[in-house]
């Protein structure tokens, strides 16, 4: 029996545990478990070595000497009804505490988890302490093919021990949390996953930035503050475009999706919200791939805009409404702007222009109303910004225009 004949090999050599010894032999027998596999391993190594010693191969101190390396009570209680001197030796691989890791690393776990909500789990393990490479030392030296990682037979067993404790299910695909454990530096390192909410933004003042920047306020920091209630460490916005830092956002409000992440609560009610500068809208919890959707979404949703326009040599209503007539269901060629060149692709885009309307307020400005095709510069469109936006409110009128301020007032 080649099986027995390798076990035996082993054992004569290195004291091994009933679960260090099934680990070696742990893709034979699917769904014994190792300590199944090693016990029943030691318990035909003790009858082989019986039937060796009663037929003269080997002597009782043979016997004795390879017993000493079957690290389990049961061998100290065989050997001592067959007359045996045996000392026991601890396990070369666990150090005879296998049983005693297992439970003190769940406990760990468990005891640090106790501060987060969550539905599934899952458990890995970085650095076994060395008893990897003490069974990898074994492995090669008999060149065991049958083999499990010492690190994997760990994990999978706090595993168990944990879903015991907690009551709750281990998931290998999508887990809520994974605990990592790194015996070596007896550290426990969580990874949790983001909780993502799908909402709107309103943003009713001016100089109020969308992330985090310079500016003295962001949404990304009023976001903080709206979804206080996971305990998250760190929020972030993920929206459909972005307006300017001087632009309002208005009407409808923009798409966007947060991302919390390490959120120590995952089921909070969402509320809506609003500090007098930001307004949210919360719609739901969604994925991570709700993440890209947002962005892919924006240059497809059309948008409305009301910009405030400044003409210095004057605007009359018929130059109004010649602009109206002809800006409909135009397309307009926008090389990137200068204002944003330093940060985006300098290339150029055509973007739909579906309607403009107008409204004179006096001699020299006018509120247009603006139907664009999302991603379109609208400041640009009014002033060409030297010719890089073509056609513009600018060159269609043959005398400058400036967008003096602008406000989002609708997304689709």
């Amino acid at each position: 029996m080649r099986l027995t004949d390798d076990a035996l090999e082993v054992v004569k050599n290195y004291p091994l545990c009933d679960h260090c010894l099934g680990s070696l032999f742990a893709r034979l027998g699917k769904g014994l478990g190792n300590k199944a596999r090693g016990e029943a391993l030691r318990r035909i190594i003790i009858m082989e070595l019986d039937r060796m010693v009663r037929e003269g191969e080997i002597t009782r101190e043979e016997m004795e000497r390879i017993m000493s390396n079957l690290d389990n009570e049961e061998t100290m209680k065989v050997a001592e009804m067959l007359g045996l001197k045996v000392q026991r030796k601890a396990c070369y691989v666990c150090g005879g505490k296998w049983e005693e890791l297992v439970e003190r690393w769940a406990r760990k776990i468990y005891d640090i988890l106790k501060e987060y909500e969550f539905d599934t789990f899952l458990v890995g393990c970085t650095d076994c302490g060395g008893m990897e490479e003490r069974q990898r030392e074994i492995i090669s030296a008999f060149r065991l093919p049958y083999s499990e990682s010492i690190k994997n037979s760990f994990k999978r067993e706090v595993g168990k021990r944990l879903k015991e404790m907690l009551g709750k299910e281990p998931d290998f695909l999508d887990p809520d949390v994974v605990a990592i454990m790194d015996l070596k530096n007896d550290k426990v390192k969580l990874q949790i996953k983001p909780v993502f909410v799908l909402g709107r933004y309103k943003k009713l003042v001016r100089n109020v930035s969308q992330a985090k920047w310079k500016y003295p306020y962001s949404v990304e920091e009023a976001l903080e503050r709206a979804l206080k209630d996971f305990q998250g460490e760190e929020v972030l916005l993920h929206a459909s475009g972005r307006e300017d830092v001087d632009v309002r956002a208005l009407g409808t409000g923009r798409p966007f999706v947060a991302e919390v992440r390490k959120p120590k609560r995952r089921k909070v009610e969402l509320k809506p919200y609003s500090d007098g500068k930001v307004e949210f809208s919360f719609e739901g919890y969604v994925t991570r791939d709700w993440v890209e959707k947002i962005k892919e979404q924006d240059a497809l949703k059309s948008k409305v805009y009301l910009a405030i326009v400044y003409v210095p040599e004057g605007i009359s209503d018929e130059e109004l409404k010649a602009l109206e007539e002809f800006f409909k269901d135009v397309t307009v060629s926008q090389r990137t702007p200068k204002r944003v060149s330093h940060r985006r692709a300098d290339k150029v885009r055509e973007k739909k222009v579906y309607y403009v309307k107008t409204k004179k307020l006096n001699q020299k400005s006018f509120m247009a109303l603006v139907k664009a095709q999302g991603g379109l510069y609208i400041k640009e469109l009014v002033s060409g910004d030297e010719g890089r936006t073509e056609p513009s409110f600018s060159s269609f009128l043959g005398k400058e225009a400036k967008c003096v301020s602008l406000d989002v007032v609708w997304i689709g």
